[in-house]
């Protein structure tokens, strides 16, 4: 759409942009909209948004901003409708990929889901943060190998990213693979001496594994850190 212009008969130097004003109606609404949503009131910001796109169809984060708050609303069908609106106009927007990812996922399509984070790594290689929803799409796909795999490539990549020994242990733990469970906590522990969780943790592997002394050793360093556990955490020394 070009620029209109109306030329004023009185003053032919004087003109009005009807698409500048067109344009600003059209954010109104949708700071309107943010506005509500940020209240929770979801219901009343769809309809800001709405107005904002029939005045600019063209503009990404209208359809985004919708599509939240249906998200919001646990409508994902509606979600993803208007998501891939907004794929249209920008097919390259992780941020778009990466919600269409999570709508297709909360709506039971998995598989879909993953494709489209697949997509997302496509354009952001070295975002650990994606690489760690496609491993959990992967655990919830009951494909183990595939996020052990990814768990070892992001700490190989990115030593310090502690998310990745969490979750890679806590598959272990999952799978009954105590023994490399528990050697993954205490990687977890010396990258990240302060969660406590890992000392539970590690007192479960060794309990499992049949050492009590260990994992008494480790429930009693739980309790020492984190002392609400012992309103319900007994341990017979």
């Amino acid at each position: 759409m070009g620029i209109s212009s109306y030329k004023n008969p009185k003053n032919s130097n004087v003109s009005v942009s009807i698409e500048h004003k067109t344009i600003s109606s059209a954010e109104k609404f949708y700071v309107q909209a943010e506005e509500l949503k940020k209240e929770n009131k979801y219901k009343e910001s769809i309809e800001n948004y709405l107005n904002s796109i029939l005045i600019d169809r063209n503009n990404p984060n209208y359809y985004i901003g919708i599509a939240n708050a249906y998200k919001n609303l646990k409508n994902y069908s509606k979600a993803l409708l208007y998501l891939k609106k907004a794929e249209i106009i920008e097919p390259y927007n992780t941020t778009i990929q990466k919600e269409i990812a999570r709508c297709f996922i909360l709506n039971g399509n998995i598989e879909k889901g993953a494709q489209y984070l697949i997509r997302t790594i496509s354009l952001e290689p070295n975002n650990p943060d994606v690489q760690m929803q496609l491993a959990l799409v992967h655990e919830m796909l009951q494909e183990d190998d595939m996020a052990f795999m990814i768990y070892q490539k992001i700490i190989e990549t990115n030593p310090d990213y502690i998310r990745a020994y969490i979750q890679k242990a806590t598959l272990y733990m999952h799978i009954e693979d105590y023994k490399n469970s528990a050697s993954m906590f205490l990687e977890v522990l010396k990258k990240k001496p302060d969660y406590y969780r890992a000392f539970l943790a590690l007192g479960i592997c060794y309990e499992k594994m049949s050492n009590m002394p260990a994992a008494k050793r480790y429930y009693k360093k739980y309790l020492k850190a984190n002392p609400l556990a012992n309103d319900y955490f007994d341990i017979k020394y």
